[in-house]
């Protein structure tokens, strides 16, 4: 699949452009391919209004999806268009009301007063979503409640196995506040999930000069690119 990574050079870019419009022509229920498409006019020519009618588009081509809502929450937040996206997160969380990753980023978008009630709310529309749990265990690390931190982000790895990025969190807090051992089991137990999804993970394992790591190589790439306890697209909430 046609990456934004691939495009980077402004010669491409016209290329790259009808590339997804036909891709997403054909391919009209990818939700990867039309954020990536967003990501594209962005990234390369700072195109806000393009890309806000692009994912405008695709919302209506695959209504009450939140990886969709979040990327033009994202859009708005790195416009610094803060009002623009507190109405699309209120719209979103109408639309996908038991969306977990939603209220995780409600909750990293929220003035720091604000994430403690919003997670109550998060927990009580999903209790047992792993970007909810993680998104919890963030508000204890940013407190140094370390052992209720680590008590959540084991709860989120354990019901989402499958989720690249949550690993990646938990061993970035490893890092900060555990030890070798705490963080050796955060890696044994990664390697025995063999997780798969995440948006930054899969970014990671895509890249060509990645191609061939182990899953601990991963992890630590993955971690490492992680810029704050709490992160948007590109932008750190903190």
């Amino acid at each position: 699949m046609v990456t934004v990574l691939d495009c980077a050079d402004e010669k491409k870019h016209d290329a790259a452009r009808e590339t997804f419009k036909a891709a997403v022509k054909h391919c009209p229920t990818s939700v990867e391919l039309w954020i990536a498409y967003a990501e594209l006019e962005v990234t390369i020519n700072a195109n806000w209004t393009r890309a806000r009618a692009i994912l405008e588009t695709a919302r209506l081509k695959v209504p009450k999806n939140p990886q969709l809502w979040v990327a033009a929450i994202r859009i708005e937040q790195r416009a610094d268009n803060v009002k623009v996206a507190q109405q699309l997160m209120a719209k979103a969380l109408q639309e996908c009301p038991s969306a977990g990753i939603l209220w995780a980023h409600a909750i990293a978008s929220d003035p720091r007063p604000a994430r403690k009630q919003r997670s109550y709310d998060a927990l009580s529309k999903c209790s047992d979503d792993p970007h909810v749990f993680a998104a919890v265990a963030k508000l204890f690390w940013l407190d140094r409640k370390v052992k209720k931190a680590r008590g959540w982000f084991n709860r989120a790895v354990t019901v989402g196995a499958n989720e690249g990025d949550i690993w990646a969190s938990f061993y970035k807090f490893e890092l900060e506040q555990g030890n070798a051992d705490s963080q050796n089991a955060v890696i044994k137990r990664c390697i025995e999930a063999d997780p798969r999804n995440g948006e930054k993970w899969k970014l990671v394992r895509r890249a060509t000069e990645n191609h061939g790591l182990k899953t601990e190589q991963l992890l630590k790439k993955v971690a490492a690119s992680m810029t704050g306890v709490f992160e948007t697209w590109g932008k750190p909430i903190e």
